[in-house]
């Protein structure tokens, strides 16, 4: 909605996607007998009947320019379409033309009718399209999405996001732009590798912390109290925690937190330079610290009682590391385990802002997308997670609070910092209201692996032998 009237005001922006054809890519078979031709002249009429709001002068013109429409068919019929444009890439959304190099496509202009729907015919039509480009020696396919429509940019169709372009203003006074994300620049790296965070690491930590004390404070304190209420922390186990950020960087750093009582706590990260940041202030050293990434956990099976991962997974440019992310926390929690997991509240009133302000390169880290409650629940479900409890916490407007904070720190009012640390003190209470999934920052989800009945399941089919075995010499005990 917000990015729908900010539309309307003079600001438009798509995610720029790219599928390399010169590396394997994803050949999705459609469910159902399905054939694919380029549209010619002769089928201009049907197609229009086919594709509601379209006119044939419009249909005929494209053509004329060289693009490609090519048509999925079931039984002679036409149940969906995308259009293909090499040399140059129209986008009338952005009213606009990108020059392509010789070995790109642009694909664009897609529809599905809509009782076709959810059978595989659009991944299936896109792969066809891609096999053919990649016949034709073209090695990259790049198109344009708007970042909130969901089923495109998750489709399992080859693409990941790349970049931003759009524009800002009305008429002749639209300002455009067109950003490659700087983790991309390097050739082979991606915006969740190593190298990545380790820049960002040392970017934040050659300038003062974003994160106002108090602000960090709030935000510990919700994540302590949320593992609190959700079960507490066992003894006598081992716990990890799925990122060093808050460790490495600044006073919301939590981790400490959770050791004693013969629990062995460890955090990871994706980057050295956070891990080894995180050790360094450990002055008690009260953990472990492990560089892994969270889509390939170099950890053992069942071997965690805990998993606590705080907006670590949002952080991803393919949203389909989610699932793969999930998959390893699964795998590696035990079969009695919680896990403790938050992701970025899209539904939060004021997340666009933060979105925005990302656009301009004004947040200092990676920022992936942001999920509902409702995404949430669903990736965990079909990750094989049973969901315990939901809520959202830290419950704020994002980036304003933020803002406001810092406005009230540089005025030097005892009296107007103490009424916005007030008001942010009584915003907490809004976790008990219908209305905390527009409040919160991050929606937070209690998950365990599975019902006792599908734990025995699993159990036998990975073919587990219990013993009992009795024993009197120390040697055994080792």
């Amino acid at each position: 909605m917000w990015f729908a009237v900010l539309g309307e005001l003079g600001y438009r922006r798509l995610a720029i996607r790219e599928c390399r054809l010169d590396r394997p890519f994803p050949e999705t078979p459609a469910k159902l007998a399905l054939s694919v031709e380029t549209l010619d002249a002769a089928q201009v009429d049907e197609y229009v009947a086919f594709r509601a709001g379209t006119n044939v002068h419009a249909v005929r013109k494209r053509l004329a320019a060289g693009n490609e429409c090519f048509v999925a068919r079931v039984d002679h019929k036409i149940v969906s379409a995308r259009w293909a444009a090499t040399g140059n890439a129209p986008c009338d959304y952005l009213f606009r033309t990108v020059s392509l190099a010789d070995d790109e496509v642009y694909l664009f202009d897609a529809f599905t009718s809509p009782e076709w729907r959810g059978k595989g015919i659009f991944p299936a039509l896109t792969s066809s399209m891609h096999r053919h480009y990649r016949d034709e020696g073209k090695h990259r396919s790049i198109c344009f999405t708007g970042p909130e429509n969901l089923p495109a940019m998750i489709a399992d169709t080859g693409y990941r996001r790349i970049g931003l372009i759009g524009y800002v203003g009305i008429g002749s006074k639209r300002r455009q732009f067109f950003r490659i994300d700087k983790s991309e620049k390097a050739p082979g790296e991606s915006t969740s590798s190593f190298s990545t965070w380790n820049r960002s690491i040392k970017d934040m930590n050659a300038r003062p912390h974003y994160l106002d004390d108090f602000l960090a404070t709030m935000k510990r304190s919700a994540y302590l109290g949320l593992i609190e209420r959700w079960g507490g922390l066992p003894s006598n186990a081992r716990i990890l925690k799925t990122d060093l950020f808050e460790e490495a960087m600044g006073p919301d750093a939590f981790l400490g937190e959770l050791a004693g009582a013969g629990r062995q706590v460890v955090g990871m990260d994706v980057s050295w330079e956070a891990a080894a940041r995180a050790r360094e202030r450990d002055t008690g050293k009260k953990a472990l610290y492990v560089v892994a990434d969270a889509r390939h956990l170099p950890l053992v099976d069942e071997s965690f009682a805990l998993i606590v991962s705080p907006s670590t997974l949002d952080h991803f440019a393919n949203p389909s590391d989610l699932p793969a992310s999930l998959g390893q926390l699964r795998r590696i929690l035990a079969f009695d385990g919680r896990l403790v997991i938050t992701l970025d509240n899209r539904q939060n009133i004021f997340d666009p802002l933060l979105r925005l302000a990302n656009r301009f390169g004004k947040v200092p880290f990676f920022l992936g997308r942001s999920y509902t409650m409702k995404e949430l629940r669903r990736e965990l479900e079909a990750s094989g997670f049973a969901v315990q409890d939901t809520t959202a916490i830290v419950h704020h407007p994002r980036m304003t609070g933020v803002a406001g904070v810092a406005i009230a720190r540089r005025l030097g009012s005892g009296s107007f910092t103490r009424f916005f640390e007030a008001s942010f003190r009584s915003m907490q209470n809004l976790e008990g209201t219908r209305l905390r999934y527009y409040s919160g920052c991050f929606v937070a989800a209690l998950a365990t692996r599975a019902s006792a009945a599908a734990v025995k399941a699993e159990r036998n089919q990975r073919g587990y032998i219990l013993l009992r075995v009795e024993h009197t010499s120390p040697e055994m005990d080792a």
